[in-house]
């Protein structure tokens, strides 16, 4: 009877939805996303600096705080400190098993604040590589908060090995892997005889955008039957163009502008081969969204870019723009090499990038 009892209360605590406060910026795609894999088997509410922009799927059946104006990038150095007072309430209210912050810095250190028993940290990238640089102070405020944290998690090994300089934790991997029934290789319906170069980035310096230009305008003279397509927005949006112009490229390299992330994979499908050529990049999820698409990346050979690319045979890992045209030629003159490697980049996100079993495997760290 006692055996009988055991088994009966064991199976009522896995039935019992737990209670997490996810702290994050509701309009992220990334943070969306956990909420879509994670709402079905815990009963999550989120709290965010910034008001909603959109509503998506992801969001139904979700309990969202937001403040009632934009707070990030407004408020002065550290201005969300001020919503302190306003989670304290809600997580009172709530209380909740644990609370989740996804950055380490602002979301990190509000969190941090609400002195909870059991507190997440995920780690995105700039709150790790940017921020604990700017002075000591600032050094000291992340050490803080990775010491308050329960548990730490990072989307690639490179950020894992950039945590361990500020903690002595051990620092858990979970990569943000890619939905394989979105995206996939969708074939262009009128496929020119172009071949055609591109990627998917924020029109940001650190995306080295300038370095994909300069490499196509040099791959340009040698197969000049050739395009390249650029999506995104950011502050370089009309320094590249300018730049595009000088180079003589600019009736060959076509700005897309903004695309919403629904539509990536079919963006993606247009190109014969994607680059990511960053100044710096904590993980490269577009690099791994392109190789689902069966599309063959370039990139450069710095931070998360090597986790995501298997060299010589997903795509190529390169160093300087002259390799890159060099590369981009290659797959340009070999359709054989380029289609085999488009598999292989398929196989690879598969094996170990699945999103279904990037949650399952953070749906552990929560049912412990």
């Amino acid at each position: 009877m006692l055996l009988l009892f055991n088994k009966c209360t064991f199976y009522k605590v896995l039935s019992e939805r737990k209670k997490i406060l996810l702290l994050g910026d509701i309009n992220s795609i990334h943070l969306r996303k956990w909420i879509l894999g994670l709402k079905n088997d815990f009963d999550l509410t989120v709290f965010s600096l910034d008001p909603v922009v959109d509503e998506t799927d992801a969001l139904k059946g979700i309990t969202i705080h937001t403040n009632a104006e934009k707070t990030t990038k407004t408020s002065g150095k550290l201005g969300y400190l001020k919503s302190i007072r306003h989670l304290r309430k809600i997580h009172r209210a709530l209380k909740p098993d644990f609370v989740h912050s996804h950055y380490a810095t602002s979301y990190g250190l509000i969190g941090a604040l609400l002195q909870p028993e059991t507190f997440y940290v995920s780690v995105w990238g700039s709150d790790v590589y940017d921020f604990p640089r700017k002075s000591v102070i600032h050094k000291l405020v992340l050490k803080w908060v990775f010491r308050r944290a329960t548990k730490l998690f990072s989307t690639s090994g490179n950020m894992k090995l950039e945590i361990e300089k500020y903690t002595s934790k051990a620092v858990n991997v979970i990569p943000f892997g890619i939905d394989l029934d979105k995206f996939k290789n969708l074939q262009r319906k009128e496929k020119s005889n172009d071949f055609v170069v591109g990627t998917v980035k924020a029109l940001e310096k650190v995306y080295g955008v300038n370095r994909l230009i300069e490499s196509f305008a040099e791959f340009n003279k040698k197969y000049p039957s050739s395009r390249c397509i650029i999506y995104g927005k950011g502050s370089e949006e009309e320094n590249l163009k300018k730049m595009s112009s000088e180079l003589g490229m600019g009736d060959k390299i076509e700005f897309k502008g903004f695309i919403k992330h629904s539509e990536v994979s079919k963006a993606i499908s247009e190109m014969d081969v994607f680059c990511i050529l960053s100044i710096r990049e904590s993980f490269g999820v577009a690099a791994l969204e392109a190789a689902a698409c069966k599309v063959p990346v370039i990139g450069s050979n710095v931070g998360g870019i090597p986790e995501v690319i298997i060299d010589n045979e997903t795509g190529f890992l390169v160093d300087d723009a002259a390799e890159t045209s060099e590369k981009i030629l290659f797959l340009a003159t070999n359709s054989e090499a380029r289609i085999e490697m488009g598999k292989r980049g398929r196989q690879m996100v598969e094996e170990k990038y699945d999103w279904i079993k990037n949650v399952e495997l953070m749906k552990s760290h929560y049912t412990e």
